[in-house]
């Protein structure tokens, strides 16, 4: 997993799980074609936020009606890159947003998978919410600690959750500062 996969699924799991069957190649806008996104060379945090934000446009309307809230992740994380230092870099490819992202195939996200995966990490989730921190944290692929992070919900919960996947999770902590490192790129 890259920092550009890290960084889709920690807004919305489900449109990184999109990202992971597409070739990646270079393009002059974000677009998905024929089994590949291509993205442009713009810095990460707008990267990020373009290709999410592509993903989303690509769903089908059932799949973008069950991630609507996603959207407010993705939404959320733009805003914070923007009043911070990097805003200054990433402005100018958010308000050019809509000429940066072009519609191209449409996209649905295998939700049995989803399930699938999701089934090994809930009770992980139950006991962290319930305010333990289980040993097995530390086993986790940093895949399936995106993924107990999205099931966590709300803010509040994906926080209690981060936070012990930071504890515990030695490739999750490294994998987090990989992906801050990008962000200033």
């Amino acid at each position: 997993m890259d920092e550009l996969e890290f960084c889709v699924k920690s807004l919305s799991y489900p449109l990184g799980m999109l990202l992971e069957n597409l070739k990646r190649k270079p393009g002059e806008r974000v677009e998905v074609r024929n089994g590949t996104v291509y993205i442009p060379n713009v810095p990460f945090a707008a990267k990020c936020y373009l290709t999410a934000l592509a993903l989303f446009e690509s769903l089908d309307v059932v799949d973008a009606k069950r991630l609507a809230d996603d959207l407010t992740y993705v939404e959320d994380f733009i805003e914070r890159v923007l009043l911070s230092p990097l805003g200054e870099k990433v402005r100018p490819y958010v308000e050019e947003s809509g000429e940066l992202i072009s519609n191209g195939d449409k996209l649905s996200v295998d939700w049995l998978e989803f399930e699938r995966r999701s089934e090994g990490v809930r009770p992980l989730l139950e006991r962290i919410l319930g305010g333990k921190e289980p040993e097995e944290i530390g086993e986790l692929s940093v895949d399936e600690c995106l993924l107990l992070s999205y099931l966590a919900g709300d803010r509040k919960g994906r926080e209690k959750v981060n936070a012990v996947l930071g504890k515990l999770n030695s490739a999750f902590r490294e994998a987090v500062k990989a992906y801050f490192k990008a962000l200033r790129r």
